[in-house]
């Protein structure tokens, strides 16, 4: 088993400590002992090989924001990094390509968070291993959300396409969870390949979060007495799911630090300040945390993550 990564500490230290000036984590090619080495690259030249569309702060802000240091973690600190290595044998309810579906009133859908996800893993074990048949597993992952999503505005919508109705969504319906996640993946892929096709399809992503809801059609995030809200099921009464909002939120975290980008840093401090603000309302002392705060639902799975 891969190990445990408690994501809540690493929130609070993305928060807590300030950035090395100047550093953004950069590729590199592998080296023969198997794994690809990272080395210190200055924002800008990370910057100067794609067109990095700069967003301007929404002024004036509809949400709170507070001011942050933001630290840039190192590779094997980032959320999903780390854990055991993506196996390359594909699943047995799986497409030609080895992308998993799921199987919803016996028909076959995509789930575009486990797809991201996994695309995210499959990225970091190519980094650790230097094996490209990892990295292929990420490409053609990040193909797969692409096929599947629509734009909106200039946005990167990639919706399910399944009916939801425990949280009383209908296909087709997007979350701030798998925005996020595959807002990681592509910036991730760009860090690793310089390809400039990956950062604009980071910059697509993003620009999702920037079209607040509920007004906006479709949306992943909205303001809700002054706090920003990233939606893992964005419906008439969004839950605050705990896990869907942390990993959008470093999604936003990812492409703030390579983009460096004043919007991408707004939402970022603002989503901050939204769980510093609600962190402990997710917990009940001595039992499991809550999921959600509408059905305040406990899920034993979700605890390590959420501690």
């Amino acid at each position: 088993m891969g190990k445990r990564r408690h994501f809540l500490p690493i929130l609070l230290a993305v928060v807590l400590v300030l950035a090395s000036t100047g550093f953004v984590a950069a590729r590199d090619a592998p080296t023969t002992g198997g794994f690809v080495r990272w080395t210190p690259l200055d924002t800008r030249d990370l910057v100067s090989q794609t067109n990095v569309v700069t967003t301007r702060p929404f002024s004036p802000a509809p949400f709170r924001v507070a001011t942050y240091s933001i630290r840039t973690l190192a590779w094997g600190d980032l959320p999903m990094n780390g854990l055991s290595l993506m196996r390359l044998r594909a699943p047995a309810n799986s497409d030609s390509e080895g992308i998993p579906y799921k199987v919803v009133g016996g028909r076959h859908y995509y789930s575009p968070g486990t797809i991201a996800a996994d695309g995210v893993r499959f990225v970091d074990s190519y980094v650790r291993t230097g094996n490209t048949a990892y990295l292929d597993g990420a490409r053609v992952r990040a193909a797969k959300l692409r096929s599947l999503g629509f734009v909106r505005n200039g946005a990167l919508f990639i919706p399910y396409g399944f009916n939801y109705p425990n949280e009383g969504l209908n296909a087709p319906w997007v979350s701030a969870y798998s925005q996020g996640f595959a807002l990681s993946l592509f910036v991730r892929l760009y860090r690793v390949t310089g390809e400039s096709t990956y950062a604009d399809g980071a910059t697509s992503i993003f620009l999702s979060f920037r079209q607040l809801g509920p007004g906006s059609r479709p949306w992943i995030d909205y303001v809700l007495g002054g706090d920003l809200w990233l939606e893992e099921y964005p419906s008439s009464r969004p839950s605050h799911v705990l896990n869907g909002f942390n990993f959008a939120l470093f999604g936003l975290y990812d492409y703030e630090r390579l983009s460096r980008d004043p919007g991408a840093h707004q939402l970022l401090e603002a989503s901050l300040a939204t769980m510093r603000r609600h962190a402990a309302d997710y917990r009940v002392p001595g039992s499991i945390s809550l999921y959600d705060l509408v059905h305040q639902t406990q899920i034993a799975h979700y605890h390590p993550i959420h501690e």
